[in-house]
């Protein structure tokens, strides 16, 4: 009996994944005759058609949909096969795919990369940047292998290992005749006097600060109601910095080569809202010893920005 290749079976993922031909075999760095070929191949040698196409959409047929959990268990498996032979090798000196969300990404990256390229060298480290929703979408596809996210978040189905926890400051407009005065921490209350700006939906940031700092989205006693649809960070800064309100920062992008001028970093008094930092894999994938090794590094090298 002629059975299906792993490629053949990526290819027709990549399709299902993207529904878009083109896409799909960018995905696949190769061309879209290519990918055509092989999945025509799939086709003739199951004898049905896996996908409907017209001019307009790419659509999934009932046999295409029930063929989709199989082959991500194949080829996961194939995944495993080749991992457990790395086992021999040196420890992370072999390709990773690391996803890492926004609000992490430009401050522990500078630290991390230099360091990790010193002590791991023989790793190809392949980054991945986007939403944590979308970067456990694709770690569960098997797109990239392990996520450096914030937590709390529904993970039930993967493996986690929290590495620190990291305390949120509230950020407002610098008034210059307060700028001397030694600043007092804050409480939860007090932020009922601010308006808090947030990241938009979509943004785990977001939902944590709600949740650590008991804030509701829809009262206006918060001033929750003034938000501007801000997708990073660094775009919340500076609308701090004109004076459009105030919001919440985790204490990585505080230090203060990272803020621009015109800021004040006000903290809290105890118990301090907070966020934890972890990592995150497939559960029972076998790097999983690799990735706890990881988790060990990022930490130890980024230890100074807990300082």
């Amino acid at each position: 009996m002629k059975l299906p290749t792993a490629r053949q079976l990526q290819y027709f993922l990549a399709v299902a994944d993207h529904l878009s031909f083109s896409r799909a075999a960018e995905s696949c760095h190769i061309t879209q005759s290519t990918l055509s070929n092989g999945l025509l191949e799939l086709e003739t040698l199951l004898g049905n058609r896996l996908f409907i196409r017209d001019t307009r959409r790419v659509s999934l047929t009932p046999v295409g949909q029930d063929l989709i959990a199989p082959s991500r268990a194949i080829l996961e498996e194939l995944k495993n096969l080749v991992y457990l032979t790395r086992r021999h090798h040196e420890p992370l000196s072999t390709h990773l795919i690391l996803g890492i969300i926004p609000t992490i990404a430009p401050y522990i990256l500078p630290r991390f990369l230099p360091a990790q390229q010193q002590e791991f060298p023989d790793l190809d480290l392949q980054l991945k940047e986007d939403l944590t929703m979308r970067q456990l979408d694709n770690l569960e596809k098997g797109m990239i292998d392990v996520v450096l996210m914030a937590f709390p978040y529904e993970t039930e189905k993967m493996q986690t290992v929290v590495l620190w926890s990291e305390p949120f400051y509230l950020a407002r407009a610098d008034n210059t005749e307060q700028s001397s005065k030694k600043v007092k921490p804050l409480t939860l209350d007090d932020l009922k006097k601010e308006t808090i700006l947030l990241l938009e939906d979509g943004h785990c940031l977001r939902d944590h600060v709600i949740s650590a700092c008991q804030l509701s989205p829809r009262s206006k006693s918060s001033g929750m109601e003034k938000t501007l649809g801000a997708t990073s960070l660094q775009t919340l800064i500076q609308m701090v910095q004109h004076g459009y309100g105030a919001t919440l920062l985790p204490y990585m992008a505080t230090l203060p080569d990272l803020l621009p001028s015109g800021i004040r970093i006000v903290p809290f008094s105890a118990p301090q809202p907070s966020r934890q930092i972890g990592l995150v894999w497939r559960k029972d994938d076998p790097r999983a010893e690799e990735f706890r090794l990881l988790g060990r590094f990022i930490k130890r090298v980024c230890a100074p920005l807990m300082c």
